[in-house]
């Protein structure tokens, strides 16, 4: 057993040197992630690491101060620790930390093969469940307890890449009926490329900024608790580049999203109870 934690620990090390394929093959959302960083909740001093072993997966509980490998299991398949946006953010992680979800391996869009998740029970990490979904899916967010996974189902290939949110029931493994959608614009099209990811209090709210391939950008925010979702337009147009030096936060009273750029400053606030926008400035290229 020794030994076994002792080769873990060796191979920690060496994945922490590299991420997984953050854009598989130009594919509309982020791989899942082998080594590095993980997933961690916020405020804790664990993370879970996922590391491919052969044909199987090795995932981790490491302690954050020192780096102690406090459990880990193997699972069978190749999968990852979910990617959310192409900043690094990730996903997968239950906020009562009860549960973990990893999603399966991509070597690219795949719209005719199966997109799978093992569902694990925290701490112990023994696979609850394994849910396969047919086409290409990614993980997008998981309810507070566990019970709810959020997938984004991907219903045309580029260049014209068409996708839905819909919500998953874990204790089943199948969908549930129809899409999430804004119901102020429920025939309006998803249509972006995730920049980066914040999550409200209890991430009972979780907010992805989205860059669109004309030149503007949106927040899509989803209530991870009532399976609704507000999609948010930013009042810039040919942001370009720039918006992908865009970071997100929640205000410490919860009541307002906060997009800030380095070097720029504060760019504008979203009221989380109106979604109204307030615009400061732009975002900048900086070179």
């Amino acid at each position: 057993m020794k030994k076994a934690l002792l080769a873990l620990v060796v191979v920690l090390v060496a994945a922490a040197a590299a991420t997984g394929a953050a854009a598989a093959d130009g594919g509309p959302a982020p791989s899942a992630q082998l080594g590095w960083d993980g997933v961690r909740a916020p405020g804790a001093d664990v993370r879970y690491v996922a590391l491919a072993t052969g044909s199987a997966t090795t995932v981790a509980a490491v302690r954050v101060h020192d780096g102690r490998v406090l459990r880990w299991a193997t699972v069978r398949g190749g999968y990852g620790i979910p990617a959310v946006a192409f900043d690094g953010s990730t996903g997968g992680l239950s906020a009562d930390a009860r549960t973990l979800v990893l999603a399966s391996l991509a070597t690219g869009p795949v719209y005719g093969g199966t997109t799978r998740f093992a569902v694990l029970r925290l701490p112990g990490l023994k696979v609850r469940r394994t849910i396969a979904l047919p086409g290409l899916w990614s993980f997008d967010a998981i309810a507070p307890d566990g019970a709810t996974l959020y997938a984004i189902e991907y219903l045309a290939e580029a260049p014209a890449v068409r996708y839905r949110v819909r919500a998953v029931d874990v204790s089943t493994g199948r969908p549930r009926p129809g899409a999430i959608v804004d119901k102020r614009e429920p025939d309006e099209q998803m249509n972006g490329t995730p920049v980066t990811r914040a999550t409200g209090r209890g991430a009972e709210w979780v907010y992805t900024l989205y860059a669109k391939p004309n030149g503007t950008a949106f927040v899509h925010a989803l209530d991870t608790v009532h399976a609704r979702a507000v999609c948010v337009d930013l009042p810039w147009s040919k942001v370009g580049q720039a918006i992908w030096g865009a970071r997100m936060s929640v205000a410490a009273d919860a009541r307002s999203l906060r997009l800030s750029q380095r070097g720029v400053g504060l760019l504008a606030t979203v009221d989380l109870r109106s979604f109204a926008v307030r615009a400061l400035r732009r975002p900048v290229v900086i070179d």
